[in-house]
């Protein structure tokens, strides 16, 4: 097993056309930071330029994606706070529930997830996606942020935990990623998916960008993770020889662990909203218009 939780592809030939302008981009974007007095802070270099990869090299997109990268925190609380990997409920989050990365692209592009519930009845939405949230913080440090394929094991999630699900926080959750992280999702796969799958795609297509939602597939079995990566890579878990879903759980809780300073740091980071230069409506910003209260997916 590998101790890089994010090994890197090569250079593709967009890279080639972008490398020669990105760090030049990554100054004017780091000036405008630096007139943003309503912003706590300055953002590193290696993050900027994941968040101009993030928006195909959009200077004007990347300002905004940034400045709700820090603003989104008090926007939304719900989710976002108490999302420290120390407390007790993310450690139980991770002792309960696979949710991880594999250290090699697909593709020599996408990051792969792999999300499955250790047991039955034991899945947080809430934990769950504060999860994801400190994962992709670490990527931005580490990873080149170009799509995700996403992989949703279902063989241990039960109709308890579909019924559990919060749609209005799980819409908050989808909508605050797409804000941040605009969402560049290759695919996604429900693997083992049950008899009430039908549920679970029609609370997601009420949430999920449209965009998004055509990517899923729903698989009977695990059968298409074998076309996904070689044997070599794929997980024990699947038939591979690669890691098993546990062993790459706990390369992410180790890999969290690794940047508990700046977990803490995040935690007391917090935007001005009397020095921002033009007052912001919360609702209008995420798109709510209260539509979340009025969801029905039965």
């Amino acid at each position: 097993m590998t101790s890089v939780l994010f090994q890197l592809g090569g250079v593709t030939e967009e890279d080639e056309k972008t490398e020669s302008t990105v760090d030049q981009d990554v100054q004017v974007v780091r000036k405008w930071l630096q007139t943003q007095s309503h912003l706590p802070e300055v953002m590193e270099n290696i993050k900027i330029r994941n968040f101009l990869t993030l928006n195909k090299c959009s200077i004007e997109k990347t300002k905004q994606k940034i400045d709700m990268y820090y603003t989104i925190r008090s926007v939304t609380p719900e989710v976002y706070e108490k999302t420290n990997p120390k407390l007790p409920h993310m450690q139980l989050l991770m002792d309960t529930i696979y949710c991880c990365v594999h250290p090699k692209l697909v593709q020599g592009l996408y990051r792969v997830y792999f999300i499955k519930a250790k047991k039955p009845n034991t899945f947080t939405l809430s934990a769950f996606g504060m999860h994801c949230l400190n994962i992709y913080e670490v990527r931005l440090h580490e990873d080149r942020l170009k799509g995700d394929i996403i992989v949703f094991d279902m063989s241990t999630f039960t109709f308890a935990d579909l019924a559990g699900l919060n749609p209005v926080l799980l819409a908050k959750q989808a909508v605050s990623f797409e804000k941040v992280y605009s969402m560049r999702v290759k695919q996604i796969y429900i693997v083992n998916g049950p008899s009430y799958v039908a549920q679970l795609l029609a609370l997601l297509k009420a949430v999920v960008n449209p965009k998004i939602f055509n990517r899923i597939e729903v698989c009977r079995d695990e059968s298409v993770l074998k076309n996904l990566m070689p044997r070599d890579d794929l997980p024990k878990d699947y038939g591979g020889d690669g890691p098993s879903l546990e062993e790459l759980n706990e390369m992410v809780r180790q890999k969290l662990a690794q940047y508990q300073d700046r977990f803490d740091q995040l935690d007391k980071l917090k935007v001005d909203e009397n020095l921002r230069p033009e007052k912001l409506d919360n609702d209008e910003v995420l798109g709510f218009h209260g539509n979340f209260k009025k969801l029905n997916v039965d």
